[in-house]
């Protein structure tokens, strides 16, 4: 008989993070501390890795008044001695990495033809340099524990399909670059039952969307009458349990994939 208690086990033993230890880049803020403080509650010890130590910090301490296990460090992911020093860190603290959301990204906007090309090269450096040194990184102690692991790469849909006109050019096509990773590493190290995949949110509710909105001439498919079928912008949780489902074992079956987080917009 399934009673409450055995169905929550089940749940727990399939979305459960306890005594895993998570590497979420860029969790500072947004997504990644939302994605960060549900590791958390779900039994993970989690590192909130980002450049602004700062309010990694207050993230790290709003965890622990929750009871759950985190530590903020800081790391510029677009520098490969920054997170070779972030890998040895947690290897020290926590003995091995099993789970990895490439979540830092360089969010700038910038109209084409105002785009420069430290612009273009920054959005590059961080968004897709970042997620290849950091993937690396945390395959060599995946690898070397025997235990495989989860990298959860945070994409956009607007890799696959135009969401915003003008001020999104470089971030779609590095996102793009960082889908390209997933499917490679999922299919270079399956063997070694480490699962890569990405997810790919549509518009977000969080402060850094709205100031965008207030700074640029947004426009576009993605502002188009009904083109969310369900008819609002993500909750930043909504996004973070995606990528829950991809770090714990709930997807152990599922590797080099895209999943939509989009409200609709890709069918649409």
């Amino acid at each position: 008989m399934n009673t409450l208690e055995t169905i929550a086990t089940r749940l727990a033993n399939t979305f459960g993070l306890e005594g895993k230890t998570a590497v979420v880049t860029g969790a500072a803020s947004g997504l990644g501390r939302t994605t960060a403080m549900l590791f958390a509650e779900l039994g993970a010890n989690v590192v909130i890795a980002d450049l602004n130590l700062e309010a990694a910090e207050i993230t790290a301490q709003a965890i622990a008044a929750q009871c759950g296990s985190a530590i903020a460090v800081h790391a510029d992911v677009s520098d490969e001695a920054s997170v070779t020093q972030l890998f040895e860190r947690i290897s020290t603290r926590f003995n091995g990495v099993d789970i990895l959301v490439n979540n830092a990204a360089d969010r700038s906007k910038a109209e084409f033809f105002d785009m420069s090309v430290a612009q273009w090269d920054r959005m590059q450096n961080v968004t897709l340099r970042g997620s290849f040194l950091c993937s690396r990184e945390a395959i060599r102690r995946m690898r070397s524990s025997g235990n495989g692991g989860s990298i959860v790469n945070v994409s956009t849909v607007g890799s696959v399909r135009t969401t915003l006109w003008g001020v999104n050019a470089h971030y779609d096509a590095a996102k793009s670059g960082v889908d390209s990773l997933t499917r490679t590493l999922a299919g270079e190290f399956a063997a070694d039952n480490i699962r890569v995949n990405s997810v790919l949110p549509g518009g977000m509710c969080t402060e850094g969307g709205q100031n965008i909105s207030h700074s640029f001439n947004i426009r576009g498919p993605m502002i188009g009458q009904h083109r969310i079928p369900l008819g609002r912008i993500a909750d930043p949780l909504e996004v973070a349990n995606a990528i829950l489902f991809l770090a714990s074992p709930a997807s152990s079956y599922v590797t080099g994939q895209l999943l939509a987080v989009d409200g609709g917009f890709m069918v649409s």
